[in-house]
């Protein structure tokens, strides 16, 4: 399946998928790899679900995340298709809420040639986000892996940079709000979508691997830009949405990314909501 619907109030909320990307366990920080292994229950990759969010918001439609093009590999870049499949091609999305600027979450707002897949539509992100990532020399990166996201952001903006909005936390349009969720990215954004007494968090990447980081939510992984500060950001949103039984959506729990986390004793589980 690659696309899956739900109500929050009067706002539909669709899972599209953009594909599947194998993450290996040693991208696991601070854990001992053979209980990595353990609680994976395997020895190899896992398999972790790319999910963006179709939103339809008084009568038009906006997405969470745009997926990652044709940037990484044969397994990922199907969500402007899925769109398609949807009934809804991506000239029709009118604004495109990003959790932050990685690969996998911005990589598809442009084609091949740089050009944008979303020709109508607003990009609104965190004023942090846009601050880390956007207008800065690529050399000014602390590691490797930064250098290349703030180059491959640079192109997947370009497009965009006219009718790109900046945010704080609070309302950004009716019915969505910008939550920062810090530490992944110092942008990293969770996006409350709230219509009557209803409510989902897509909460973009506070969980890449759930088999371990939802039992052990104090486990870093090396895509963080933030180890620390992305383990204490997650330990208080499972607090939170916990305590306030708040539905979550994830772009890394499996398809269609929608559930609860619950306490499990001093920890916590997650149910999903299938």
């Amino acid at each position: 399946m690659s696309a899956s619907a739900m109500k929050i109030g009067d706002i539909e909320v669709t899972t599209v998928s953009d594909g599947v990307l194998a993450a290996p366990l040693d991208v696991v920080l601070g854990m001992d790899k053979a209980e990595a292994e353990r609680l994976a229950g395997r020895k190899d990759a896992v398999n972790i679900s790319v999910n963006a969010f179709l939103l339809r918001l008084n009568g038009k439609w906006a997405l969470v995340d745009a997926g990652s093009g044709n940037t990484m590999g044969p397994t990922l870049g199907k969500l402007s298709d899925n769109l398609r499949a949807a009934g809804v091609p991506p000239d029709k999305i009118e604004t495109i809420f990003l959790t932050h600027l990685h690969p996998d979450h911005s990589n598809g707002l442009v084609d091949d040639a740089g050009r944008a897949v979303y020709p109508n539509a607003e990009v609104i992100l965190h004023e942090a986000e846009a601050g880390f990532w956007l207008d800065r020399d690529e050399a000014t990166g602390a590691s490797e892996r930064i250098r290349r996201s703030i180059a491959k952001a640079a192109v997947t903006t370009a497009p965009y940079r006219k009718r790109m909005r900046t945010v704080r936390d609070g309302e950004a349009v009716p019915g969505v709000s910008a939550v920062l969720l810090a530490g992944h990215t110092p942008g990293h954004t969770g996006w409350l979508i709230q219509s009557g007494k209803d409510g989902l968090l897509i909460w973009g990447d506070v969980v890449h691997l759930a088999s371990i980081q939802i039992p052990r939510p104090d486990t870093g992984l090396v895509y963080d830009v933030d180890p620390q500060a992305a383990c204490a950001t997650r330990k208080r949103m499972f607090d939170r949405v916990a305590a306030d039984k708040l539905m979550v959506g994830g772009a890394h729990l499996d398809f269609p990314g929608f559930g609860h986390i619950v306490r499990n004793g001093a920890g916590f589980a997650f149910e999903a909501d299938v």
